[in-house]
């Protein structure tokens, strides 16, 4: 078996493993992953404020069976700070990222995912962002992260290794079901810096270590 085909394997028992959660399962969850990317990312992004700099978050609007990480995007609103989604381009594929301010910038959009409104200014300065939340279907100890397929998280992630940038700080949230013994990783896959299930914790040894 060659790395795509284990690949496509791993996403279909993760993604049937996810979808056999319970609703009230689910929901508890979701709910104590959320209040801990809260925590965690609003001391990132509070340690981010100086002057002519606004702290700027780029995450994603779950669907489906994924973690629910609306409560992040709230708590920034709530903090004046920015928050940004992307809207997925297919030729060349890429994502765009737009700034939005509430759900009501947002309307059912490519694949029925949650894209912003065509009125949402475009965000392009990408060194602005301070803190990138991602989605998944499975982890590994060693910060892998296995995606849907598309590539369109790892192509956004090498325009900083080829330009040279800081990258920012790359966190997920997920259930404990999702990880796995390993991700196949290619070369242009990126890892995470932290992560974060229902049970505990996990921060690369370069930022901080394993907190539990």
């Amino acid at each position: 078996m060659n790395i795509k085909e284990w690949k496509v394997e791993l996403r279909r028992h993760a993604e049937a493993e996810r979808n056999a959660l319970s609703p009230s399962e689910h929901s508890s969850k979701s709910k104590r992953i959320s209040e801990a990317l809260v925590r965690r990312i609003g001391e990132i992004m509070d340690s981010s404020v100086r002057p002519g700099h606004r702290p700027t978050l780029f995450t994603y609007v779950p669907v489906k069976s994924e973690v629910d990480v609306t409560p992040v995007m709230e708590a920034c609103w709530a903090k004046q700070y920015r928050v940004l989604v992307p809207k997925v381009q297919q030729e060349p594929k890429q994502l765009k990222l737009f700034e939005i301010s509430s759900y009501d910038d947002l309307e059912k959009g490519s694949w029925n995912i949650p894209e912003p409104v065509s009125s949402a200014p475009r965000f392009h300065d990408v060194k602005q962002i301070d803190v990138i939340l991602v989605p998944g279907l499975a982890f590994d100890l060693r910060f892998g992260r296995l995606g849907y397929g598309g590539g369109f998280y790892d192509r956004f992630m090498q325009q900083y290794v080829r330009s040279g940038w800081s990258m920012p700080y790359i966190i997920a949230g997920a259930f404990e079901l999702q990880m796995i013994k390993e991700v196949p990783m290619g070369l242009f896959d990126f890892r995470l810096d932290e992560l974060i299930t229902e049970e505990r914790t996990l921060r690369a040894s370069a930022t901080g270590g394993v907190k539990r």
